[in-house]
């Protein structure tokens, strides 16, 4: 009987601890999150884009008035001159309108595209993986080739393709993850299981990923390329996959770097970067650069 209450505490600490780790591995509300940022964002730019145009408006009717004066005055130089600006000042109302137009799809694209990721809270099954579109081409590929007009549920098998000027991030549950990806890259999802291990291969392009596995004991979170296999340990850090091999960059916790055929594990610390060829010995670590850039993390992560 005495052993009771201290079987009861055990208990309780494990559902808080299972409780807390629900809650930080719910890859929906944060990309929900992330889209109301994108979404604030976008709106702040169709304000901006309107304030312009009407500025360009107000320019042109006073050009306009200006040269109405010299026609008056019969003043050709004047004429010339006004004539010129008035030119300039259309040009520029064009192009004003051209960007509120622009700004305003954009808003449009956000709105469904948040719309469609609260839809999700009311399915059956919560997804383990989320995909937004942070900007340009950014296609979501099942196994058999088929692209979802919706592009939020990534499942293992499932491959996200940026354009040159395209920029995603997915959202997983296993791990607390964010993966941030870069134009031209090439990203599939491997493995994303219920006991939270998950595994996805960055064909080609530039990740980076933070990731909080160290309260996920026992947990596997890798990375491959075509050279290497990255291990997370609760970190920061990216990848970039190039002609001439593979580059990891650490900028807090740790990973664990191995030739994707097996091998002599090397472990990367923050600060440290690795680039691994495609073929010969590997060079030692190397300190990161002092002006090493970090990538904006969402509202979540960055309160973390």
């Amino acid at each position: 009987m005495k052993a009771l209450p201290r079987t009861l505490r055990l208990l309780s600490l494990m559902l808080a601890l299972a409780a807390g780790s629900a809650q930080a591995a719910d890859a929906l509300d944060r990309a929900i999150a992330h889209a109301e940022t994108l979404q604030t964002q976008a709106l702040g730019a169709v304000a901006v884009a309107e304030r312009a145009v009407a500025e360009a408006q107000a320019d042109l009717r006073v050009v306009r008035g200006i040269e109405a004066d010299a026609r008056r005055a019969r003043d050709q130089a004047a004429i010339t001159v006004a004539a010129e600006a008035a030119q300039q000042a259309q040009a520029l109302e064009r192009e004003t309108e051209r960007n509120l137009t622009l700004a305003r799809s954009l808003l449009d694209m956000r709105v469904k595209a948040l719309a469609n990721l609260r839809s999700w809270t009311r399915a059956d099954r919560r997804p383990r993986a989320v995909l937004v579109a942070d900007s340009g081409q950014v296609r979501h590929i099942t196994p058999g080739g088929y692209e979802p007009p919706d592009l939020p549920a990534m499942r293992a098998g499932d491959t996200v393709k940026t354009g040159p000027d395209g920029r995603a991030r997915l959202f997983v549950s296993g791990g607390d993850g964010e993966v941030a990806l870069g134009a031209n890259s090439s990203y599939t999802v491997n493995k994303d299981d219920a006991d939270g291990n998950f595994e996805a291969q960055l064909e080609e392009g530039a990740m980076r990923l933070r990731a909080l596995i160290r309260s996920k004991v026992g947990k596997k979170f890798e990375v491959r390329t075509p050279t290497v296999a990255i291990a997370v340990r609760g970190t920061d850090y990216s990848a970039s996959v190039g002609a001439a091999g593979t580059e990891v960059k650490v900028y807090s916790g740790e990973v664990a770097v191995t030739p994707a055929t097996g091998g002599t594990e090397v472990l990367l610390k923050a600060g440290e970067r690795l680039t691994v060829p495609l073929q010969g010995p590997w060079p030692a670590p190397q300190p990161l650069p002092a002006d090493a850039v970090e990538l904006p993390w969402s509202v979540d992560h960055a309160q973390r």
